[in-house]
């Protein structure tokens, strides 16, 4: 229940935020894999992600935070947010560029090991795991 309120929350949040473009769960909760410790892995696509990365008031809006740290994976930065009821999440933030066509092998890699659309704006993430389903069907047939 409680990762299902925070997936809610955290589209609600997506479609209320104008530089948000698209939010997808990736990993082994996307997968239906996740073990109790597992943490939550989503990725923000943004117009801005600076906006995000720099002003992280907006982590607040879904629990109380009691630590929070950044990680680099080059076109994308990470916030890892923990939180006070137990959640530990993942914000991967990057721009729309992460997901476009043809795709970086790091992106096919991660949306090809499980995702669970939340919001997708432009059909930004669509268009994307249409390719990955296109490669992965070539890469069959040779």
């Amino acid at each position: 229940m409680l990762l299902n309120e925070f997936l809610a929350d955290t589209s609600s949040w997506a479609k209320e935020r104008t530089e948000v473009v698209a939010l997808v769960l990736v990993g082994s909760h996307a997968r239906g894999t996740a073990r109790p410790d597992s943490d939550v892995d989503l990725i923000v696509l943004c117009t801005n992600p600076v906006v995000l990365l720099h002003d992280r008031d907006w982590v607040a809006g879904f629990g109380k935070v009691q630590r929070m740290g950044t990680e680099d994976y080059g076109p994308m930065q990470s916030l890892r947010v923990f939180y006070e009821n137990g959640l530990e999440v993942e914000f991967g933030i990057a721009g729309p560029a992460w997901a476009r066509v043809p795709l970086d092998p790091g992106t096919r890699r991660i949306l090809s090991d499980g995702r669970r659309i939340l919001y997708d704006q432009k059909g930004l993430l669509t268009e994307a795991l249409n390719a990955t389903a296109a490669s992965s069907a070539a890469e069959l047939r040779r």
